[in-house]
C-alpha cells in the first residue's frame, strides 16, 4: 500500500524559491522541483486543491515560461524547441490570422 503524502503549508514558498533561485542549468521545472523534495510529480499535482499552492504553481509556471523565453531569445536555446514546449506545456496556439483578429471600433469625439 502506498503512503499518502501529506500537505505542508511551507510548499508555496519552498516551490517559490527554487524556480526564483533555480541555477542548475536547463530549465526550472515542476518534475525538478518534486524529486528536490523527495516526490513525484503525480504526487506534488495533488497538491493544487489548496489554493495557496496553485497560486504558487501558476506564478512558477509564469517563471519557467519566461525563462524558456528569455533562453530563446538570448539564443541559448534554439527558438523552434522553445516554441515547442510553450505550445506543449502551456497550450499556447498558432497567432490568429489577421483577418480572424479584426476588431471594429467606433470612437466619438465630443467637445
Amino acid at each position: 500500500m502506498k503512503k499518502r503524502v501529506r500537505y505542508k503549508s511551507d510548499l508555496p514558498r519552498l516551490m517559490y524559491t527554487y524556480f526564483i533561485g533555480y541555477s542548475e542549468g536547463g530549465a526550472p521545472s515542476f518534475d525538478k522541483f518534486a524529486r528536490s523534495i523527495g516526490l513525484t510529480l503525480s504526487e506534488l499535482e495533488e497538491f493544487k486543491s489548496h489554493s495557496e499552492f496553485l497560486r504558487a504553481w501558476r506564478e512558477c509556471s509564469e517563471i519557467r515560461r519566461d525563462y524558456l523565453i528569455d533562453t530563446a531569445l538570448a539564443k541559448r536555446a534554439d527558438a523552434s524547441l522553445v516554441k515547442f514546449l510553450l505550445t506543449a506545456e502551456y497550450g499556447m496556439r498558432e497567432p490568429v490570422a489577421a483577418e480572424e483578429s479584426t476588431v471594429s471600433v467606433t470612437v466619438e469625439v465630443v467637445e
